[in-house]
Parts: C-alpha cells; sequence; structure tokens
C-alpha cells in the first residue's frame, strides 16, 4: 500500500445517499490527473478512473450472453406461433362453410371473430399451463447444468412473477397471432362458401400468400439460431482444445496461507513453506511438488512495471508492464510447463544470493526479439523506487493465466525465497487421483509442519479447468437446444403447409395425372413448392444471421461471426429438414388415384 508504482489493486467504495456514479468518477479522474503531475515517476500513465457498481462488476460480463439467451427465447417463441397461426389458417379454412352458415344465419363478424379468439386462448392456457409445469422440472435441469457458468442461478424458481408473465404472454401471442386467421375467416363470400364445401375452399390468394410468409419467417428464424448455435459450438470446441500452457491430467492444487499473527516475519514465511513442499513431495504417489502465487487461469496476476537493459531509459511512469508471478523451485516441473532455454529455479536462489528471474516466450519475443535473453538484466520496479537487476535465468512456455480464451501476454517470474508471501497455490503432480487417500497424506504432511494450519480440500486441476469452460459451455448447450426445437418447429410447419396444400389440390392433382402426368412430376411439383419457400426463407435468414451474429463477437473464440463452414453446414441441416418434412407429404400426392380425386368435393 506505501508503493505508488504498484497499480494492481481494485477500490471498492460506498457512495453517500444521493451521490451519482459519473459525478464520482469525474472527481476520482481530477484527482488521478492531479496525482499524475505531482508524482510523476510512478502515476504519470494513470489518469483515468472507471466506476461501476459492485453488481455490474460481478455479472455485467453475463449480460451479453444473457441478452443473446433471451432473444433467442423470443425468437423460438415467434416461430411457435407462426407455426401455431398457420395450422389456425388451415383450420379457419376448413370451416369456411361452418362460418357461411353462421353468417348466413345473423351472426355478426365480431361474434365469430370473439369465438375464434376465445378456441385460440384456451389453446394458449393450455400450452402456458404445459409449460409451466415443464419449466419447473427444466429450471432445476438448468441450475445443476449452469451452476458454474451463470451467478445466482441456484435461486432461480418459477414463482408468481414467472407465472404472471407467462400467461400475460400466453393472452398476447394469442391476440397477435390468433386475430389474423380470425378476421380472415370471419369474412367470407357467403355464397361461395357454401358452394365450395369445407373440403374444397382454398382459403384465397391471400391466405395462401400468409402462410407461405409465415413459413419463409420460421426457416429464417431458425437459420439465425443454427448459426448463432453453430458459432458457439465451434467456439466452445476451440477453447476446449486450447493448450493451457501445462498438463492439467494427474495435478491437485489447494491453497496454504500462513497466519499472520504466528508468521509476520519473511524468514518464518519462507521456512514454513519450504518445510511443508518437502514434506510434501515424499509422500507416495507424490512425483512432483511445486507452488505458485497465483496459480493459472485465476485471473488474479498482478502487473508490474519494469526495464530491460539495453533499452533506451524511460521515466519510471512510462515503464512497460508484464504479469509477476513468484514460484518454488519445481513448479514448473510440476506443472510440466517446457523449459525453452536456460534454466528453472532451484534451491540455491534464496535471498542471499544474486537476483534472478525467469521470463515467458512472449516476454522473450517482445523485449529480446533479436538477441539471447538469457544473462540480460531485468529492473522491477519495487517499493521506495527501487528497481534491483535480476539476471534472466531461463525461458519457459507461455501459460494461460486470465482465462483460457486470454492469449498469454509477457511474464516474468522470481524465487519464492527473493520474493516470499504467506499465501502460496501449491501443486501435487500425482501417480494417481485416489484423493481420499491423498486428501488424507496432504493434511498430515502439512500439520507434521503446523499442527493448527487449516488444510483445503484438494480439487484436481481438470475440474479447475472444467469450470472455466462452465459457462461457455452452458451457453452453447441452451442455444444449440433452442435451434433444435426452432428446426424442428420449421420443419413441422412445412409439413403442415405443404400437407394441407396437397389435400387442397387433390383435384387439382388428379386432373394432372388423367391427362397424363407422372407421380414423379406430381412428386416434384410440390417438393418445388416446398423448396422454393425454403430457398427464400434460407436467403433472407442468411442475410439477417450475418448481420445479427456480430453481437456475439465477445462469446466467441477461435470463430469469426461470419464463418462461412458453419453458415454451410446450418443451411445444409435446414434443408435437409425441410427436403424431409415436405417428403411426406409429396409421396402422398404421388399415391393420388385419379378416379377418387376427381370425385373429391
Amino acid at each position: 500500500m506505501t508503493n505508488r508504482g504498484s497499480h494492481f489493486l481494485s477500490v471498492v467504495g460506498r457512495l453517500k445517499p444521493g451521490a451519482q456514479i459519473k459525478q464520482t468518477e469525474a472527481e476520482l479522474t481530477a484527482i488521478a490527473s492531479r496525482l499524475s503531475k505531482q508524482y510523476p515517476d510512478t502515476n504519470l500513465n494513470f489518469t483515468g478512473v472507471a466506476v461501476v457498481t459492485l453488481h455490474d462488476d460481478v455479472v455485467g460480463n453475463v449480460r451479453p450472453a444473457l441478452m443473446i439467451m433471451l432473444g433467442a427465447v423470443a425468437l423460438v417463441l415467434l416461430i411457435a406461433c407462426a407455426n401455431v397461426a398457420n395450422l389456425l389458417l388451415a383450420r379457419a379454412a376448413s370451416r369456411g362453410r361452418e362460418i357461411a352458415i353462421r353468417t348466413a344465419l345473423g351472426a355478426s363478424r365480431l361474434r365469430v371473430v370473439r369465438q375464434l379468439l376465445c378456441e385460440s386462448l384456451l389453446l394458449a392456457l393450455l400450452g402456458g399451463a404445459a409449460g409451466l409445469l415443464l419449466a419447473v422440472w427444466g429450471v432445476d435441469l438448468l441450475s445443476a447444468a449452469g451452476s458454474q457458468g451463470l451467478p445466482h442461478i441456484a435461486q432461480v424458481k418459477v414463482n408468481f412473477t414467472v407465472c404472471a408473465f407467462t400467461f400475460i404472454l400466453a393472452i398476447g401471442s394469442t391476440l397477435a397471432f390468433g386475430l389474423i386467421p380470425a378476421l380472415q375467416v370471419s369474412r367470407p363470400n357467403v355464397n361461395e362458401s357454401l358452394q365450395q364445401g369445407a373440403k374444397g375452399s382454398t382459403g384465397g390468394l391471400h391466405t395462401n400468400r400468409l402462410r407461405a410468409f409465415l413459413v419463409v419467417s420460421q426457416v429464417s428464424l431458425s437459420l439465425l439460431l443454427l448459426a448463432g448455435a453453430g458459432l458457439l459450438i465451434k467456439s466452445f470446441f476451440n477453447l476446449r482444445a486450447t493448450d493451457p500452457g501445462f498438463d492439467p491430467v494427474r495435478l491437485m492444487t489447494l491453497q496454504l496461507t500462513l497466519p499472520r499473527a504466528r508468521y509476520p516475519e519473511l524468514d518464518q514465511q519462507i521456512r514454513a513453506h519450504d518445510a511443508i513442499m518437502e514434506k510434501l513431495s515424499v509422500i507416495p504417489g507424490v512425483e512432483s511438488a511445486g507452488g505458485a502465487n497465483p496459480m493459472p487461469l485465476t485471473g488474479n496476476v498482478r502487473g508490474l512495471s519494469f526495464m530491460v537493459s539495453g533499452a533506451a531509459p524511460l521515466p519510471r511512469g512510462n515503464h512497460p508492464a508484464a504479469g509477476f508471478l513468484i514460484v518454488k523451485p519445481d513448479y514448473f516441473k510440476a506443472m510440466k510447463t517446457p523449459v525453452l532455454q536456460g534454466r528453472a529455479f532451484t534451491r540455491t536462489d534464496t535471498k542471499d544470493s544474486p537476483l534472478v528471474i525467469m521470463i515467458n516466450e512472449a516476454f522473450a519475443k517482445r523485449y529480446f526479439p533479436d538477441r539471447d535473453p538469457i544473462g540480460q538484466q531485468v529492473m522491477v520496479d519495487r517499493p521506495q523506487n527501487q528497481a534491483p537487476p535480476c539476471e534472466v535465468v531461463g525461458v519457459v512456455g507461455n501459460t494461460r493465466h486470465d482465462s483460457l480464451a486470454e492469449p498469454p501476454g509477457p511474464e516474468m517470474y522470481v524465487p519464492f525465497a527473493q520474493d516470499p508471501s504467506r499465501s502460496l497455490d501449491i501443486v501435487l503432480r500425482v501417480s494417481s487421483t485416489n484423493l481420499m487417500g491423498l486428501q488424507a497424506d496432504v493434511k498430515r504432511a502439512v500439520q507434521e509442519v503446523d499442527k493448527d494450519l487449516f488444510v483445503p480440500r484438494l480439487e484436481p486441476m481438470t475440474t479447475f479447468l472444467s469450470s472455466q469452460l462452465a459457462r461457455p459451455r452452458f451457453n452453447m448447450m441452451l442455444l444449440a437446444i433452442f435451434a433444435g426445437v426452432a428446426m424442428i418447429l420449421a420443419a413441422i410447419g412445412i409439413y403442415g403447409v405443404i400437407a394441407y396444400s396437397v389435400t387442397q389440390r387433390t383435384r387439382e392433382i388428379g386432373i394432372r395425372m388423367a391427362l397424363g402426368a407422372q407421380k414423379t412430376q406430381m412428386l416434384g411439383m410440390v417438393l418445388r413448392q416446398s423448396l422454393t419457400l425454403v430457398v427464400i426463407g434460407i436467403a433472407i435468414g442468411f442475410v439477417v444471421a450475418l448481420a445479427a451474429t456480430r453481437v456475439m463477437a465477445t462469446l466467441l473464440y477461435g470463430v469469426g461471426a461470419n464463418d462461412l463452414s458453419i453458415y454451410a453446414t446450418v443451411i445444409f441441416l435446414l434443408a435437409t429438414a425441410a427436403l424431409l418434412a415436405s417428403y411426406i407429404p409429396a409421396r402422398r400426392a404421388m399415391k393420388v388415384d385419379p378416379m377418387v380425386a376427381l370425385r373429391y368435393e
């Protein structure tokens, strides 16, 4: 806290009643600017201050994913409503004769619309109730699947607010998508409807166009969801295949913290951790033991400014910064992080020996691009404006310390004995993963050094690594489910429209076949009708998806939002599903008996 050159801390404060975040940010920025002028050696480039609420700091990075999932839910709802509207249009057209009779007997248009809306509303409420029952079961599954991926997901419950929102949504959907079919059928041409009969009615050109529009919309929205799901799936597998810079298999971790009251002196901390590491390294089944502060993938690496030998001198405030880590001698051996040049730390690197430092490959490439880094000097800025020179003795491979998605930057490692601390993340490379027996041995070994020291549970590094993938996995799983449901609904919608069209065109098909048309021609005619709608829907969906998926950029890793291989795959899947959905009614058209069809009323 006394070192003005350390800028890795975050400040938490409570605002006075009535204070605004923007006002506070402006005041702190003014203070930072004043300090920059007053202490140019340490504060020259630190003039901007960002103030956010603690809530936004904790859950802010989750908001984009939640908004995308909410959008996916809305798209699935639209697809389902379009499906229902199509079914209602078909049902309304089949009831043309009934509605015409009601109208001829004096029923007003308002009364007919009200009756049809009541029927639609009953279906919507039954669907909403069934959905709530599924939600009660589904929320538990989502909580289990996303327990590591989303904060507070375990607190999500189906309560009164959720129920009220569901039924309001059901009523709103009914009014929005049930009204059009009701209005369409409530103004029949009475004479024409009574003459045609129920089965002969096609519903009119306007109705057929509306059905086609709904199918095109379903296909477009399905393509958008499938493209989003495809991008997240590819991103997840890219992330899972990312090399973290160490081998997590058979690697166990735990964090030990020495109490300040019993270990106030640095020498005490060094001796205690050395004794603990010595005890741990001889446990049966432990191949090597190391320690670091902090451990990889925690995002807790602090940055310290530095200078390298041979570089042009700069004011202290303009020094570059790199990640700064403290490690025990066998740390890289335990992690299986390769030493690319020079040597690793040894037990001879003590507080009384010359200061040494190791750097990672990214550091070497950036700051020693044209010279051998071994033997060079790195001056790390320390308290009281000190920057003692440290000799570079080794270069190690890059390790991801912030997250799997963040590329490794320049990092510096110093021996624990030359910069000790009370806390140490211990890593054990073991020959078996028998946690129960190993946990007891570790606890016994630690408490042989200090019987009162708390020993936390061992955690496999693979489990820790899996937690890094929890949120991407959850996002991928949820959007893939939505996309799958959307594709199924779109296929059902296509099937319904084509099946209804075949039924209404039975007489036409019979006439064509009586005049010599082949069955394969009838099959092609029906499939062309379907595929025309699908191609239009895919074209529109492709254009929309190219623009819309850009909002997912922050959730993607190793894949662009416009990855054409993903679009080609989802277009193939959607076209195949549409073709299968169209083939069943198309085969029925092939089997039409011309004599039966000509008598079809």
